[in-house]
């Protein structure tokens, strides 16, 4: 049993726990808004979902309140997952605190005897739930942190917790924002004797907002070993509809795989519906994102 659960792992990402690494899920999107811009979002201002993202945003951001909800139907050639988000930031002064939160439910898998004899199914479940505190400095910096608490349950006898953490700090004014990042630092996650790090990644990326127009570049490197990058462009129309396109470059063996990426987005009233497509990528092809959130 232990095998097919293995082996659903890398089927769910199409990534494998290299360098004894797990938790995927940690590298899902939560907000349909920056996956539509090839996920460079660690430097996109005004991040609903902040806490699981960059929460050095919230700090910056000229509003009091944002928070939202969304689901994704990922991988729906392969691993068909369904991957839930919460997020929301309340900011008061200098100082703003946000919550997150994610569940991931992956396909039941046949639990077989040592006869070989199906015997039942079991539904592996993952979640995390984060707290985030960010603090705007001086002017246009800021700086972020984010605890958060994973559970992870793959197996009747193969479930554990771990606790980790995102460091960010942000620049923003004058329609540029520049940001870095680490995200998931923290305990590795024992199922049974064995032990498995958190997948952590450091991110670099800005973003320059002009005439409608905003473009979105980041960086990233997996400390299993592997390089991504993001590039993005959203277009705005009357402050309503957005128009958004990007393309992630990733690593199939470890992280994220490569991806072309479609957005739509409506706003108004500080109410935002945004919607995204996955596209040229065999393992997430077809994956749909969306995004409901108010902000006031």
């Amino acid at each position: 049993m232990r095998k097919i659960v293995l082996l659903g792992i890398a089927l769910l990402l199409g990534a494998t726990a290299s360098r004894a690494q797990t938790l995927p899920f940690l590298l899902i999107p939560s907000d349909a808004r920056p996956a539509a811009l090839g996920n460079a979002s660690v430097a996109l201002p005004g991040n609903t979902f902040a806490p699981d993202n960059s929460m050095a945003a919230a700090a910056l951001d000229n509003r009091t309140a944002a928070f939202g909800a969304g689901y994704n139907l990922w991988a729906p050639q392969t691993a068909k997952m369904g991957v839930a988000h919460l997020g929301g930031w309340y900011r008061t002064g200098r100082l703003a605190i946000g919550l997150g939160g994610r569940y991931c439910i992956e396909q039941p898998y046949d639990i077989v005897s040592g006869g070989g004899k199906t015997v039942g199914s079991y539904t592996p479940k993952e979640f995390s739930a984060s707290l985030g505190l960010a603090y705007r400095i001086a002017g246009p910096f800021s700086l972020g942190v984010t605890a958060r608490l994973v559970s992870s349950d793959l197996a009747e006898k193969a479930s554990g917790t771990a606790f980790g953490a995102d460091i960010s700090a942000m620049y923003a004014a004058s329609g540029f924002s520049a940001a870095i990042g680490v995200s998931n630092l923290g305990t590795p996650i024992r199922y049974g004797s064995t032990s498995y790090a958190q997948p952590m990644l450091a991110r670099a990326g800005g973003a320059y907002s002009a005439g409608g127009f905003t473009a979105s570049l980041e960086a990233d490197y997996l400390f299993a070993g592997a390089l991504m990058a993001g590039l993005g462009l959203e277009y705005c129309i009357a402050d309503i509809v957005s128009l958004r396109g990007g393309f992630h470059y990733g690593d199939a063996a470890k992280a994220l795989p490569t991806y072309a990426s479609l957005g739509l987005g409506l706003q108004y009233a500080g109410i935002r519906l945004d919607v995204t497509f996955l596209t040229a990528s065999k393992t997430l092809g077809n994956s749909l994102m969306v995004s409901l959130g108010y902000a006031f």
